[in-house]
């Protein structure tokens, strides 16, 4: 009987937990940590919209960035740091290796940012290995280009085409 009992309390909070991580996504109304994100293309500002790939397989293959950090400031790293009411949404890239990336000036933003971009425009750089699990430049041939996150501890190694 008390086996029983114990069986059927499992099941129950088994239940209700993935009742409340459902209804979690499906209420939020902002982004979560781990979402996918893409790029707004051809707009004049830079415009970075989540994907919500966590459910999505399609989303996940076709994702630029990477809900990192939601907080009024991002981990140590080289985030895509995107204000948004009182907080920033801190974005990491997607990279595979191949991936390209090019510097751009948006009207919104103070300084150049680095979107992925067409392998032959001018000054562009290319993914050449992604360590997971390590926020450690070093391990980069080239680290002045390279990219690194603490959070998920990512590091993108990259060197100019």
């Amino acid at each position: 009987m008390k086996l029983n009992l114990l069986v059927y309390g499992l099941i129950g909070a088994l239940v209700l937990g993935s009742v409340f991580y459902i209804a979690r996504d499906l209420l939020a109304d902002g982004p979560l940590v781990g979402d996918c994100a893409t790029q707004v293309k051809n707009v004049t500002e830079l415009k970075i919209e989540e994907t919500g790939c966590r459910s999505s397989k399609v989303s996940m293959s076709s994702a630029e960035f990477e809900v990192g950090e939601i907080d009024t400031t991002c981990p140590a790293g080289d985030y895509l740091a995107v204000p948004r009411d009182d907080e920033k949404t801190c974005y990491l890239f997607r990279a595979s290796v191949g991936a390209c990336f090019v510097s751009k000036d948006y009207p919104n933003t103070g300084q150049p940012v680095l979107v992925r971009g067409d392998c032959k425009a001018p000054g562009a750089r290319k993914s050449v290995d992604v360590l997971h699990d390590t926020f450690d430049k070093s391990r980069c041939a080239n680290k002045e280009l390279s990219l690194a996150y603490s959070e998920p501890a990512r590091t993108i190694c990259m060197d100019k085409l």
